[in-house]
């Protein structure tokens, strides 16, 4: 029997992403997908989370659970230490959007650079980067640039733009960074835009995810 994953979104473009990178990296694997958008309508611009996330966060987990999920991965960076809150006792594995990239990109050099299009993510992001180099026993350099008006050109449907806008930041800031973390899920198409350089050097979160997916659940 295939495992089933639940690809638990809050943004409606991390969805595409994340289906390709498991339908090519964890082939074996059902991806159901489910999503919530009020849960970024009720976040603050700040990253400030509504008082209730961590019951209706619990109770999307649980929906996934009984819905007969072997794992699920969660894509909405911002929500990073309120999905750990919320993940409690869960029998299955539960990978926060960012996790597994942090430790990948931790294990690939002492130079990192996190780019993102959402600046309220920025600090979460980072803070796994951290504490990913604090399991790790690693002390690498940490940089940071936010993708201004990306985000937007994607919401209103400018994917081309999108990817454009995060390419060039990362062509020009990237070379001299042993790894480039692109920070939201849906970012990661841009990859395919940038030098082939800089793209050897880019990891995302659909990949990352997909692969630590796979080695949890055995399958290699």
């Amino acid at each position: 029997m295939r495992p089933r994953i639940f690809l638990l979104h809050a943004y409606r473009y991390s969805m595409a992403p994340c289906e390709e990178a498991f339908a090519r990296l964890y082939p074996e694997a059902e991806a159901v997908r489910l999503l919530d958008e009020s849960l970024y309508a009720d976040a603050g611009a700040d990253g400030t989370l509504p008082a209730n996330i961590g019951a209706r966060l619990s109770s999307l987990f649980r929906h996934c659970v009984v819905s007969g999920a072997n794992g699920i991965v969660f894509t909405g960076s911002t929500f990073g230490p309120a999905v750990e809150a919320a993940r409690g006792d869960l029998a299955i594995p539960l990978l926060k959007a960012d996790e597994a990239m942090a430790e990948a990109a931790v294990a690939q050099g002492k130079r990192i650079l996190l780019l993102a299009t959402a600046k309220r993510a920025m600090p979460v992001i980072r803070r796994n980067l951290e504490n990913a180099a604090k399991a790790a026993g690693a002390k690498p350099e940490l940089a940071e640039a936010w993708v201004p008006d990306a985000q937007a050109a994607n919401n209103a449907g400018r994917a081309d733009e999108h990817d454009g806008l995060i390419a060039d930041i990362a062509n020009t800031k990237g070379a001299d960074f042993d790894a480039i973390v692109l920070g939201q899920m849906s970012m990661a198409p841009a990859r395919s835009r940038m030098s082939p350089e800089i793209a050897a050097r880019v990891f995302t979160s659909p990949d990352a995810s997909a692969l630590k997916m796979r080695k949890l659940l055995g399958a290699g």
